[in-house]
């Protein structure tokens, strides 16, 4: 696949997610300059790491690596804790965003759900959730302790929750 294709999804996924340039780039640890010619197509080159971590940010795999054997087990935890933790939608609908199901799980999920997900997913997909955490997912009891817990390297402050911005929803009548 060409970069500019590439461009291309990144700027249809990151839409979708609501994300900003700016956001992204910050995310991801590129310049928005970068972000913004990968996705015009300018782009020339862009190292794998990189261009990797941002379409891992926008839930977009360029080259999945897990077995079918694997992701179907992955997809029934996934489906069987969305039905436990996401009440308020299908199962069904909550597997298409695995990061919500997962964040779900970690923020108010039993010690047995969070170890049996752990066991599968492995750290890397907490320390994820984490990086690309929306508003709400956390409360701030959960957010300090899963960034103390996973222990980031190098260590880190532990940064201010996702916020809402004032102007990103009308205010209801």
């Amino acid at each position: 696949m060409e970069l500019y294709a590439i461009g291309k999804i990144v700027r249809e996924e990151r839409l979708k997610e609501h994300l900003t340039q700016a956001r992204l780039a910050e995310l991801a640890g590129v310049s928005r300059a970068t972000l913004n010619s990968l996705e015009k197509g300018t782009k020339n080159e862009l190292g794998f790491a990189k261009l990797d971590k941002i379409l891992g940010i926008v839930g977009y795999d360029l080259a999945p690596v897990r077995s079918p054997r694997n992701a179907s087990r992955v997809g029934g935890i996934l489906r069987r804790m969305a039905g436990r933790y996401i009440w308020w939608q299908p199962p069904v609908e909550s597997v298409k965003t695995p990061l919500r199901v997962i964040a779900q799980v970690m923020d108010v999920g039993t010690l047995e759900d969070i170890q049996e997900l752990a066991g599968v997913l492995g750290k890397r997909a907490f320390i994820d959730v984490l990086r690309q955490a929306r508003p709400g997912w956390f409360r701030p009891r959960s957010w300090a302790l899963w960034h103390t817990v996973l222990g980031f390297d190098p260590p880190v402050e532990i940064p201010p929750m996702p916020t809402r911005r004032r102007d990103g929803l009308p205010d209801p009548a």
